[in-house]
């Protein structure tokens, strides 16, 4: 299996709400390679979540030559009294922007 591409398939039964959908579906640009990128975990606050990045990071590690890979779980700020969760995590999700060349999501109970 050495060399063999990673290929990972996301379904997410979800509905997409009118509100919530971007004008743009074009996927964000990839890089040819994992090579010498920074790449951030980002798991959301259910118990599995952070399991499952750090196994899909040991994979990472294992067919890349990474410069560095991070995992990061912003504080959730609650309560909530105005706006969205995403609106009080800007800050800190634009900063882990900053420092990544790629992120990857999960999510896990």
């Amino acid at each position: 299996m050495s060399g063999s591409p990673l290929r990972l398939t996301m379904l997410s039964p979800l509905a997409v709400y009118l509100d919530e959908a971007g004008s743009v579906s074009a996927l964000a640009p990839r890089p040819a390679t994992l090579d010498g990128k920074v790449v951030g975990l980002l798991p959301n606050w259910r118990p599995s979540a952070a399991h499952i990045l750090r196994e899909v990071g040991k994979l990472l590690e294992e067919r890349f030559r990474l410069k560095a890979l991070i995992m990061e779980q912003p504080v959730r700020e609650l309560p909530i009294r105005t706006g969205k969760l995403l609106d009080t995590m800007r800050e800190t999700l634009d900063g882990f922007a900053r420092r990544v060349d790629v992120a990857i999501t999960a999510t896990g109970d």
